[in-house]
């Protein structure tokens, strides 16, 4: 299964999040340059993550995200549920009209438990449990911070 850009943006935030220094607020910029994606792209991320309760938020000069206590037990699983925006796997409804093969169709039941499977074995998967210290440590050494590992 493919995840789309925005899961995929927002499941990079937390994983730098995750292992960013104890206490350690990030810029959205910070994040941005960690995760190589536009600022845009991670800004709508970050408001996201903060409306599911996975990140706290500071304003100000001195502000910035961490990951929220229910973050640090977030699921690859429950986030993907969260942020797949797709109503129908199979893409049955377009601009350009349904499928004429539509009425009884056994292929979207198929694709939606298809779906259902792979967020199910994601859902053992504890998103800050995946960084380790090789993997993110030249990540913040390009954003001037020492990873919290």
């Amino acid at each position: 299964m493919k995840i789309n850009a925005f899961a995929d943006v927002s499941l990079r935030a937390l994983l730098v999040l995750s292992s960013a220094p104890a206490g350690e607020l990030l810029t959205t910029q910070n994040i941005a340059d960690a995760v190589g994606t536009p600022y845009h792209h991670v800004s709508k991320a970050i408001v996201r993550l903060r409306e599911l309760g996975l990140i706290d938020v500071e304003r100000g000069r001195k502000g910035g995200s961490r990951l929220s206590q229910a973050g640090h037990k977030a699921t690859v699983g429950q986030l993907l549920r969260e942020l797949d925006t797709r109503s129908d796997p199979a893409e049955c409804h377009s601009s350009h009209g349904d499928c004429p093969l539509i009425i009884e169709c056994g292929l979207r039941g198929a694709l939606a438990r298809a779906r259902e499977a792979f967020y199910r074995e994601l859902d053992g998967v504890v998103v800050s449990s995946l960084p380790s210290f090789r993997q993110m440590a030249p990540v913040f050494q390009t954003i001037g911070l020492r990873p919290g590992m």
